[in-house]
C-alpha cells in the first residue's frame, strides 16, 4: 500500500531541535492530520478491494523528497516521522506501532524540486496477512 502526502516531517520533532514544547505540539499535530487523512483514504480504497483489517505485522517504508539536496540524517528523519507512524495506528492500518506489528524498513532520501515536498509511506504485510 502506498500512500503519499504532500508535506515533510515536523522540523520539530528531530531529536536535536531546542524550543517550545507546544511549538512542537503543534506542529506534529498538523502533520499527524495530514498522514492520518491520507491513511484514511488508502483504507477506504483497500476496502474496496478486499483489505478491510489493518495489518497484523507491517514492513513501513519512508521516502522523503525534498526540493534541495544537502546533507541529512536518516535517523532524525525517522524520528521525525513519529506523528506520522501514530496516524498510521490512528487510521487503523496497523494494529499497533511496537516492535511485534510494525517493523521499520528502508528510509530514503529523494531531491526532486517539482514534486517536494512529499512524503511517500510504503506499508506491507509481513507474514501472513490478518493474521489474528
Amino acid at each position: 500500500m502506498r500512500i503519499e502526502v504532500s508535506q515533510l516531517p515536523p522540523f520539530e520533532y528531530s531529536p536535536n531541535w531546542r524550543g517550545s514544547w507546544f511549538d512542537r505540539y503543534q506542529a506534529g499535530l498538523v502533520y499527524r492530520n495530514a498522514v492520518f487523512y491520507s491513511c484514511v483514504e488508502a483504507r477506504n480504497r483497500a476496502a474496496l478491494y478486499g483489505y478491510p483489517k489493518p495489518f497484523n505485522k507491517a514492513r513501513l517504508d519512508l521516502t522523503f523528497v525534498f526540493p534541495l539536496r544537502r546533507r541529512r540524517d536518516r535517523d532524525n528523519l525517522q524520528a521525525r516521522f513519529k506523528p506520522g507512524q501514530d496516524a498510521i495506528v490512528a487510521a487503523g492500518l496497523v494494529r499497533d506501532d511496537d516492535v511485534e506489528h510494525l517493523i521499520i524498513g528502508n528510509v530514503n532520501i529523494e531531491v526532486d524540486p517539482k514534486r517536494a515536498p512529499l512524503t511517500i509511506i510504503e506499508l506491507e504485510e509481513e507474514g501472513d496477512y490478518n493474521k489474528e
